[in-house]
């Protein structure tokens, strides 16, 4: 039989050529790209053994002629016929962490393990009883023959088909498997099919083995590390990949070791630098982290980096933390004297944190948080673990904050607080401001400080504002003015809500479901806040003050103030913030505030003087001409039923 075989030679030339790319590029580091590297080369062997079984091989001489030569590759060529979909499989779960899951379980690694015991025991069988193929040495040459069960070669090579296809459309279904990344596994399968079909019907087109290096081709390309998987400059796995690994860790219950390594005032080392040699630096550094890798007794082991200096090292599989640990500590001296730069060893900073997931960190996005935040709560140039870190409370909260606010949405754990604001000229309390607080049962009171920007950023602001929105007006509703002697409440609008086309609207049905006259309620806005998308601000405030609300700045002074902004948007009330009171020390002090107060007077606005602490200070803002004081030397925040008593003992003392 003539047989062709410049498309298995075209086969063996891509694939080697992919390898070799590969390693060039230092894409074969990792477990998963490893697993697909020892793809590659199953199919290579495999390529080269599907020549080797029945090629003309004159070169070779009488080692052509020999029978057992050519049995041996043709019993190599079956076998791996089966086995490459098995590494397929394994490389598959390697990437979404899937593999372990199979290994665990016993019906499916016995699904798995079972037909490649029986491959191999059909292929030694066959050595005696010639019921796969044989080979026979006539006048012509060797001549191949097949047996009469070489079927079951084809089954089982079906059979991991099946089993393959399986298994990725599972992983696609758990989120492990991106569409594109999908849809690339997936192309493998008919067009391996049609190959091995075309050959098995017409042995004499080796075509088989060019559809295995195209699905390769294909992988590399859109499967294994591409552009969006790898990050060009430290020749690491980028953000994208290390979110993809962590979830396949948390969705399979797996168990991973992380360590984060964070370069410090990575901004500043950039402009010192420049782009080139930083780019040089982080490729150092990623070395540096590949080193450590080799060291690891986990084969499983990868290195990503997620932008701005910040590089994770990830060990799954069985490891040994300790070991982990200790090469970790003799790492960072290593680190900081990497980089020279025109003969002088440039010291540098490391922030550097591991974690044992799932049992210290229990979710995706609380790992993410920790990434983001961790190394504000570090010394520098020493590893600390997680657990180490966990007693502090600030730290905890910042790393599991937005679950925390959306347990407190959902169970009601918001409160509504009231700090009275004392009126000057009546001498008597007026107005208050309404302040949100949230106690969780586990970690306590949590600081406004931490979860309102955490809110703002996830959205849920707009849900919390609601609620205080609705709540004062409640609280409004129920108690009655002339036994507190409280004319109107201080509530605070972010810049969120202020960003609302419909916000004036949704203001009048809470305060009409109610029956709160409008000027009962004075909504607060920051500077900074008024800074963002200005005109939609003023658009929005616009609208509430035709509905008859009236609007106070909160916290002038704490920022850059601009009389030009303040005086372009409808404040009735200007509210000094603590700061400029803190600051009041000696006569130059005093005579800037006078300036200040008077200035802001000639705006026509009133003032709120906040954070005042002491009978001294009070008694200068109010010979200073300031309508209203708010602070501790008046009354602290309270709670709802405490704040309606300390009005009415108030009044009752005025």
């Amino acid at each position: 039989m003539n047989r062709i075989y410049y498309l298995d030679v075209a086969a063996i030339v891509v694939m080697v050529a992919l390898l070799a790319s590969l390693i060039f590029r230092r894409m074969h580091r990792g477990r998963d790209n490893r697993a697909f590297v020892h793809y590659v080369i199953i199919l290579i062997v495999l390529t080269a053994a599907d020549i080797f079984r029945t090629a003309p091989l004159r070169f070779l001489g009488p080692v052509s002629e020999s029978v057992a030569f050519r049995e041996f590759w043709c019993s190599t060529y079956n076998v791996l016929n089966v086995c490459n979909y098995a590494a397929y499989i394994y490389m598959v779960g390697r990437m979404t962490g899937t593999f372990k899951s199979i290994m665990r379980k016993p019906v499916l690694k016995a699904l798995y393990l079972f037909p490649l015991i029986f491959e191999a025991g059909i292929i030694i069988a066959n050595i005696f009883t010639h019921i796969i193929f044989y080979y026979e040495k006539t006048a012509d040459g060797i001549v191949y023959h097949r047996g009469s069960m070489v079927f079951l070669v084809v089954f089982l090579g079906y059979y991991f088909v099946v089993f393959a296809f399986c298994h990725i459309l599972y992983c696609y279904k758990k989120g492990l498997l991106d569409k594109i990344r999908f849809a690339a596994l997936m192309v493998v399968f008919p067009l391996n099919i049609i190959t091995f079909n075309i050959q098995y019907l017409n042995p004499a087109l080796l075509v088989q083995m060019f559809g295995f290096a195209t699905s390769c081709l294909i992988l590399s390309f859109f499967v294994i590390s591409p552009e969006e998987y790898l990050d060009m400059e430290t020749g690491a796995k980028s953000y994208t990949a290390f979110r993809r690994s962590i979830k396949s860790v948390y969705l399979a219950g797996d168990d991973a070791f992380v360590i984060f390594g964070k370069l410090r005032n990575v901004s500043s080392i950039r402009t010192t630098l420049g782009s080139e040699m930083y780019s040089t630096l982080l490729r150092e550094i990623a070395d540096s982290f590949y080193d450590m890798l080799k060291s690891s007794p986990s084969e499983d082991v990868s290195l990503y980096y997620l932008r701005n200096g910040l590089f994770a090292y990830v060990i799954k599989g069985d490891y040994r933390i300790d070991s982990i640990e200790g090469t970790a500590t003799t790492m960072i001296p290593k680190l900081r004297d990497l980089f020279e730069v025109d003969g002088i060893r440039l010291k540098l900073d490391f922030a550097i944190c591991g974690v044992v997931i799932p049992n210290e960190i229990y979710t995706e996005r609380q790992l993410i948080k920790l990434s983001e935040t961790y190394h504000v709560a570090v010394p520098l140039n020493k590893y600390v673990r997680y657990s180490e870190m966990a007693p502090e409370k600030d730290f905890i909260v910042r790393n599991n904050i937005d679950r925390i606010i959306a347990d407190a949405i959902k169970n009601d754990r918001f409160e509504m607080y009231y700090q009275p604001i004392y009126s000057t000229k009546e001498g008597k309390f007026v107005s208050a401001e309404a302040l949100i607080r949230l106690h969780d049962d586990q970690l306590g009171f949590i600081s406004p400080g931490l979860f309102i920007p955490a809110a703002e950023k996830s959205g849920s602001i707009l849900q919390i504002g609601e609620f205080v929105i609705k709540d004062v007006c409640r609280f409004l509703s129920d108690m009655e003015e002339e036994h507190t002697g409280i004319r109107f409440v201080e509530v605070n609008l972010s810049v969120v809500q202020c960003m609302q086309s419909n916000m004036a609207s949704k203001i009048k049905e809470i305060l009409d479901e109610y029956e709160i006259s409008p000027n009962r309620i004075n909504f607060e806005i920051t500077e900074t806040a008024s800074e963002y998308l200005a005109d939609a601000v003023l658009r929005t405030m616009n609208d509430i003050s035709g509905n008859g609300n009236g609007f106070s700045l909160d916290d002038y002074g704490s920022g850059y103030s601009n009389l030009g902004r303040v005086m372009s948007f409808p404040y009735r009330i200007i509210k000094l913030d603590k700061s400029l009171v803190d600051t009041l020390s000696d006569e130059r002090s005093y005579e800037v505030m006078e300036k200040t107060i008077s200035l802001l007077k000639s705006l026509g606005a009133e003032i709120v003087v906040e954070g005042v602490e002491d009978k001294e200070k009070a008694e200068w803002f109010s010979e200073m001409g300031c309508e209203y004081i708010q602070g501790f030397y008046y009354a602290k925040p309270m709670p709802e039923a405490e704040f309606i008593e300390f009005c009415r003992r108030s009044l009752k003392a005025s």
